[in-house]
Formats: C-alpha cells, sequence, structure tokens
C-alpha cells in the first residue's frame, strides 16, 4: 500500500570498464547523441548490482560479476527524466582479448568505443564528464549532480 503513496526514484547501474591502455568503454547507443558506460535502469525489484550485470550482458554479451558501486550518485531531472540515483560499478580492466570481444549485442547499442580518458567529455553528457573525471581521477564515494556534496556550484 505504501507504493502507491509514496515518491519511487529511478534507479540506473552502470561500470566503468577500462583497456590496458586506460581506455574507458562507451557504448554510442541508437536512442540518443550521448555515449554512456555499460549498463542501464534496474527492473522493479531488481538491486543496482544485478541491473548492471544484467545490461552489461544484453548491450554487449559480458558476463561479469561487479562489487560495490565506486559512485553513487543523485541525479536531478533531464529532459523528460525524473530524478534519479545512479550507481557506477568498477567493471575492471578488460585484458586486450575480451576488450576485443566486446560488440554490440543489443539493438539499442549502435557501437561500442574505446576512448582515451581525456576525449570522453566529447562524447558523455557534462554530468556523465564529471562523475567519470572524479572516478579516473581516483575518487569515490557519494555525489550530487556529479559534484561533490557541498561542491555544487563548481
Amino acid at each position: 500500500m505504501l507504493d502507491s503513496i509514496l515518491p519511487t526514484k529511478r534507479v540506473i547501474a552502470h561500470a566503468l570498464f577500462r583497456d590496458a591502455g586506460g581506455r574507458v568503454l562507451l557504448l554510442e547507443t541508437t536512442y540518443k547523441d550521448d555515449w554512456e558506460l555499460p549498463g542501464g535502469v534496474a527492473e522493479v525489484g531488481e538491486s543496482p548490482r544485478l541491473a548492471a550485470e544484467r545490461e552489461i550482458r544484453e548491450e554487449i554479451g559480458l558476463e561479469v560479476t561487479l562489487g560495490a558501486p565506486l559512485l553513487a550518485d543523485w541525479m536531478p531531472p533531464y529532459l523528460s527524466w525524473s530524478d534519479a540515483v545512479e550507481f557506477i560499478f568498477d567493471g575492471g580492466v578488460l585484458d586486450a582479448a575480451t576488450a576485443a570481444r566486446v560488440v554490440p549485442s543489443d539493438r539499442e547499442i549502435r557501437a561500442v568505443h574505446w576512448v582515451e580518458p581525456t576525449a570522453v567529455g566529447d562524447h558523455v553528457t557534462a554530468l556523465s564528464q564529471r562523475r567519470l573525471a572524479l572516478l579516473l581521477g581516483g575518487f569515490t564515494g557519494y555525489t550530487e549532480a556529479g559534484h561533490l556534496v557541498g561542491d555544487e556550484g563548481a
């Protein structure tokens, strides 16, 4: 009964994968211009970790077991989406053979790209760029709109 009267919030789960050269795996989707990390929206009753594992399997055919998230971020409303909470997990560094096998396995994924960290911002939203810069710089923890808490205006 409380589900019918209390607010709900979307949960999104992605994973950060890198190759041996430090490049970041980004997916080009068929439904928007910006690229994103592998992952997606959690289904009702699905944990963020399991959602990320499922989405990764569906999108690029990679079977992974993820641990604790590197980052939890509150996302403000964007375009026609309401606010959400996103978890970004560490997918680790993929060896050359595994990285070469990463290809789209879902019709919503147009292409996979291994992107130099300095070029990530050319392909993702400003929000994703802020979060990825923090993660690639070694930060783990909680952010709001990709900003450190207490640093919202930066």
